[in-house]
Parts: C-alpha cells; structure tokens; sequence
C-alpha cells in the first residue's frame, strides 16, 4: 500500500487571497528576520484562506495521511537569488525570502518552529542544498553523491520535531524527495512487533548535527506511543542493522523492507511545499548530479514541535527556539 500523499491544490481565489497577506508582511522590512517573523507567524496564519487552515488541521488531528503537498502558491521566482553555495543561516545579516515566509506561515498551522543548538547555531531555517567539499559525504543533506536513507527527522532527540516542512525553491534537477509510512505493516511477528517497542537499538544523528553528547543516542526503542498504530522513530544510517542478530535485526530488516515497499518519490518544483508527519513517516533522497553552483537544487526545511514546553530545559531562555543536542 503506498505511503498516504494529501496533496492541497490552491485555487486561484486562494491564490490571491494568499499574495495579498504576503504582500502585508513584506511591508514590514522586520519580517525577514527569521527570529522577529516566527514571533508574528502564528497570528499572521490566522489570514490564510479559511479552507487552507482547515486542511492543514485535518492533516495534524485526524492522522489519516503522512505527507502534505501543497501546490498552486503564489510564488514569482524568476527573479531568485542564486542557491547558496554554504550555510548561511548562521550569518548575522541572514535573512529569508517570501517562499520561506509562506513556508513560515503555512507550518504555523502545525506548531512552532525549532532549531538545534547543534545545527547551524540554531537557525530554524535550514537549506538543503549541495555543497561540493560535502559531496562524498553519505546520510548528508549536502552530499549528493550518496543514496540519503530512511530517517525520521532528528530521530535520535527527545525533543524532536512532530513535523517536516520543505519548501522547493529550486529542482531543476527533478530530484526526488521520496517518504514512507509504516502505515499497513503487516510482515512483523507479535514478537518481532513487541521487541521494536523495547529500547534495545542506537538512533543515531546524523552528521550535520555537531552534538555535545547531552543526549544518550543509545538503547532506544524504534516504535512508541499506541501498540496497536505506534509512531515510529529511525535512522538506518545509524542504526547499523548488519551488527544486529536474531529478532532485532530480523525485525529491522522487515521494517526497512516495509519501508522501500511503500514509498512515494515526489519531485518538487519550485514553490511547492510538502510537511511530513515526522512521527509516522521516514523519507528519504536518492543521489543526484547537481546543477553549476548558484542553479542547483535549494530546498528550505523548518521543523516543528506541538509543544515547545517539551523541550525547556534545553532551550537556553522561554522565547528561544534553538534546543539542545
């Protein structure tokens, strides 16, 4: 059974509706400023279209499918800067571009925006984008030359995001975002089910994270919350299922088999958004062959949290949104 895709296509009344409310924001030149933005961003999210909202909380509340895609912004990018060529989110003059703005809007609808105290000095917005010095580099966002394999989003951290939001800025080399749900997983023994709700395996990060060991990335378990339709956290990265031996690896190999079986490969293009259910689908990125520096393929990520109070005391102030890793 194929992973679950809502896809969301704005009408053209929606359309207009929605450019005007960007057209509001970028009057003020404050909002370009990721952390003053994200402040206003759940209040402005109140003026997009009635219909919109209503999708966006279906999608959170009622956990039928794993992956939104939303088609049809209102989004002008023939005049896009060129894709960044290194990571600029830590730069004190960074600032975002409407697309991000949207990106901002449309995932307030599904919590707050986070960062990592380990990723990027914490930025929310984080680009996803081919590096060459990272190329080799497997199970990076940067190094294209590697399959990226099935992941939840910062799988090794309690605190980590409910949602996956990316929005494409650029692809014109139609690389695929693939996800997959454990939605329809029958191939497991009741043993096998019961011994992947037991803390016996490593989620690990992955190497964009540079971690300072606050959080015990070992003896975890992979499902968690309701036996009978668990969330599921996993990092095949990570999890090494070759040093594994008789029912664990037997049921990660079954759970990894699930995994490919089921998955969906949705190639972006430029203004459209897809936000994931990180607590019930992996994704996942094929290699790619970029395109000359500044035309490559630019994505944009925020994660986020249905309840920022989880992470207190890993965030340094109320108001920060950078948590500890």
């Amino acid at each position: 059974m194929p992973t679950s895709v809502l896809r969301l296509e704005l009408t053209d009344s929606e359309a207009q509706q929605i450019r005007k409310v960007l057209d509001e924001v970028l009057l003020d030149a404050r909002m370009t400023d990721q952390y003053y933005f994200l402040e206003q961003a759940h209040v402005l999210a109140h003026e997009l279209p009635r219909r919109v909202r209503e999708v966006f909380y279906g999608f959170k509340r009622n956990e039928r499918d794993t992956t939104l895609h939303v088609v049809g912004s209102p989004l002008p990018l023939d005049d896009l800067a060129p894709t960044p060529t290194r990571y600029v989110e830590a730069d004190t003059d960074y600032r975002i571009n409407e697309a991000q703005i949207l990106h901002g809007l449309y995932g307030s609808l599904l919590g707050e925006a986070i960062g990592y105290v380990s990723q990027r000095g914490g930025s929310a917005y984080n680009s996803i984008i081919p590096i060459p010095d990272l190329a080799d580099v497997p199970n990076s966002s940067s190094g294209s030359r590697h399959d990226f394999g099935f992941h939840i989003e910062d799988a090794f951290h309690p605190a980590r995001p409910d949602y996956l939001g990316l929005v494409c800025l650029r692809n014109d080399e139609e690389a695929g975002t693939t996800v997959s749900s454990i939605e329809g997983l029958d191939t497991l023994s009741p043993a096998e089910w019961n011994v992947l709700f037991e803390p016996r395996f490593q989620i690990g990060h992955n190497p964009i994270h540079e971690t300072s060991g606050v959080i015990d990335e070992e003896r975890q378990a992979i499902f968690f919350g309701r036996r009978d339709s668990p969330y599921f956290r996993v990092n095949f990265a990570a999890l090494k299922p070759d040093s594994l031996s008789g029912i664990e690896r037997s049921a990660v190999e079954k759970l990894h088999d699930h995994l490919h079986a089921n998955k969906v490969t949705l190639s972006l293009k430029g203004g459209e958004f897809v936000y994931i259910d990180n607590y019930r689908c992996a994704h996942a990125r094929d290699a790619y062959t970029p395109l000359p520096a500044g035309r490559s393929r630019w994505l944009s990520r925020l994660c986020f949290t249905s309840d920022l109070r989880r992470s207190s005391a890993l965030r340094s102030t109320v108001l920060s949104r950078a948590i500890a890793a």
